[in-house]
């Protein structure tokens, strides 16, 4: 089961907004299966610590570098957008693990993950436990990006069939911007939605149509804030049915309207009351 590999970016646009000293770093071709994004950001002493966070359907791998405790958790993707607690005075370096990889094995099923925002990572994965330390001895961000890439390498991930079928079933989601349905999956495939499903739950975390959902979100967000579209532009690019589609789809997950995301982020969530909020839809459509 063959399909061209289409290569999944989603993004946290507020985390590279709200912190201190973000880089990012695209993974190379070895670990482009495996990682969608290597990222650092420190966390000043005197910031609140908390960032807010969009659904990405990813995990990531957070190593947190402080003077007096240096620790590593998942974070997982929210159901919807939410701040996250980060510690103060401190430097992070995270992995942001594509859907599909298998390089890791977590304890228990990602759809169990999920339910938390932030847990211990020696509690749900099975890892070296130098990493940590390797990581905090190298003083460079492209160090440690280097380093990740070697342990990837030595570490390959054992072939998985039924891996390679969400694997499959992703790249078909990445190749529509998330407009397909679990329907035209199991048509392709030959297996029942509800095997499909339940592996995605196991796998994913997600159902299909929820991730595809998250997937159509980040392209709608990288889009509304990045290339400053007309809504009916992505409405039309995306497969809504109208504007009353759009804006249900993206509530739900970002909890305002894309109008008041657009607003919030481009005014750098500086002082903006509940009032100032609920005004802003009204504002932009007369």
């Amino acid at each position: 089961m063959k399909t061209k590999g289409y290569f999944f970016n989603p993004t946290q646009p507020e985390m590279k907004s709200h912190c201190h000293l973000y880089r990012e770093h695209q993974p190379e071709k070895t670990s482009a299966r495996e990682v969608s994004l290597f990222y650092q950001f420190k966390i000043d002493r005197s910031s609140p610590g908390t960032l807010p966070i969009i659904p990405d359907g990813c995990i990531d791998l957070l190593f947190c570098f402080n003077p007096s405790n240096t620790f590593a958790v998942i974070g997982t993707s929210p159901q919807h957008r939410c701040s996250y607690t980060f510690k103060n005075d401190s430097e992070y370096f995270g992995v942001r693990l594509l859907p599909e990889q298998s390089s890791f094995k977590f304890k228990c099923s990602t759809k169990e993950l999920i339910q938390q925002q932030q847990i211990p990572l020696s509690d749900v994965l099975h890892i070296d436990h130098s990493l940590l330390e390797e990581l905090e001895n190298r003083s460079t961000f492209q160090e440690r990006v280097t380093y990740f890439n070697s342990y990837l390498k030595s570490n390959l991930p054992e072939v998985d069939y039924e891996r390679n079928l969400i694997t499959y079933c992703l790249n078909k989601i990445y190749s529509t911007e998330g407009q397909l349905n679990i329907k035209e999956l199991a048509c392709e495939t030959g297996y029942s939605d509800r095997y499909i499903r339940k592996k995605f739950e196991d796998y994913i975390g997600f159902s299909p149509k929820q991730f595809s959902q998250i997937v159509k979100l980040q392209h709608s967000v990288h889009k509304l804030l990045n290339h400053n579209l007309d809504l009916n532009d992505i409405i039309e690019e995306h497969g809504f049915y109208d504007t009353s589609h759009f804006y249900k789809g993206f509530k739900k997950y970002m909890e305002v309207t894309p109008e008041q995301y657009r607003y919030l982020f481009n005014h750098s969530f500086a002082n903006i009351d509940q009032a100032t909020i609920s005004t802003i839809s009204q504002n932009t459509k007369t």
